[in-house]
């Protein structure tokens, strides 16, 4: 099969690779059809040295082989790679929880070739209405938005401040708007918040030109029942913090690997709540497939570009560069 394989520094190699094979009896073989670049491959793409693995975790494609334990796929079979793989044995893998695992296996990655090899119990079914382009965002960026709002309780005529607009700032202003909630989105960049406009929000904030924290007081008055940091920048988790109400919660999206806050100031003396989300459950996926068939999401506005594999040096230059207009770029293996 053709894969791309990552070669340090930014360089990428399409390189014919042995076909992946199951070698155990859950494992199922799915042929690759689209892919989104994710900005979690970022780091392996720009890294000093190559990657040994084939990456690639927003895969969605067709069931070509399974195991002979396989319960619930057959060949042909269309379906969702869920990236996080369980131990499958315990009380939260058994309820779809798999972030909540305390024995996880690694993850599924391969989705930058045309084949890849996943437990079952990995591949959510996808509905036959969904298509490749889109069925490929169900998984992060709508799944991992529609768990952080979930998590954060937002309900219709809750005011909700999102900083960062890149697909999953994007994923969680659509969800929040779904909801019922009133959005002010929050970027440097013109045209994300113009998206984030398009896409339902009712105000936007230009960071680079005003202050976040000054525009959300002025919009909500006591300050936001809801915010969320999609950026996992330095200091923008306390940016969060600052614009909510007495009682709000802010919620960490982005992987934010440090911040800091005075306990007192931002949460004990305002009874705010700060929480975390990471990645999506099983449930979350079914309420994007709900929310979709209600014509209420639809993550079609996002994928700005779609590459064939052999160009998918081009995407990476796109989405890390910001370049033309970019939000999301989608590989296709089978795009000539």
């Amino acid at each position: 099969m053709k894969a791309a394989m990552f070669l340090g520094r930014g360089r990428v190699a399409i390189e014919d690779r042995p076909d992946p094979q199951i070698t155990s009896a859950d494992e199922c073989l799915v042929r690759v059809m689209a892919c989104g670049i994710c900005g979690s491959d970022k780091r392996p793409f720009a890294a000093d040295g190559p990657s040994e693995q084939i990456m690639g975790h927003e895969a969605v494609g067709e069931v070509v082989e399974v195991g002979r334990g396989a319960t619930r796929l057959r060949p042909g079979d269309r379906v969702a790679v869920y990236n996080l793989i369980g131990c499958g044995q315990c009380a939260y893998c058994r309820q779809g929880r798999i972030t909540y695992c305390p024995d996880t296996q690694g993850s599924v990655n391969g989705g930058y070739g045309e084949l890849l090899v996943a437990p079952e119990r990995n591949l959510l079914p996808l509905p036959d209405e969904v298509d490749w382009l889109r069925g490929c965002l169900f998984t992060d960026v709508l799944g991992t938005p529609m768990k952080a709002v979930r998590l954060a309780g937002v309900r219709e005529g809750d005011r909700v401040v999102v900083i960062g607009c890149g697909p999953i700032g994007l994923g969680t202003v659509q969800i929040c708007v779904a909801r019922g909630a009133r959005v002010m989105a929050v970027d440097v960049l013109d045209y994300r918040l113009e998206a984030a406009t398009d896409l339902g929000a009712e105000a936007a904030c230009n960071a680079g030109a005003e202050d976040t924290v000054e525009a959300a007081r002025r919009w909500t008055g006591p300050g936001s029942d809801a915010a969320f940091d999609c950026t996992g920048a330095e200091g923008l988790a306390t940016v969060a913090l600052d614009c909510l109400r007495p009682g709000g919660t802010a919620m960490c999206v982005g992987a934010n690997m440090q911040m800091s806050f005075s306990p007192w100031r931002h949460i004990i003396s305002r009874d705010a709540k700060l929480g975390g989300s990471w990645y999506l459950h099983f449930e979350d996926f079914a309420e994007v497939v709900r929310l979709y068939r209600a014509k209420l999401i639809d993550p079609l506005p996002l994928v700005t570009h779609r590459v064939p594999l052999e160009e998918i040096a081009r995407g990476f230059e796109l989405f890390t560069g910001h370049e033309d207009g970019c939000i999301k770029v989608v590989v296709l293996p089978g795009l000539r």
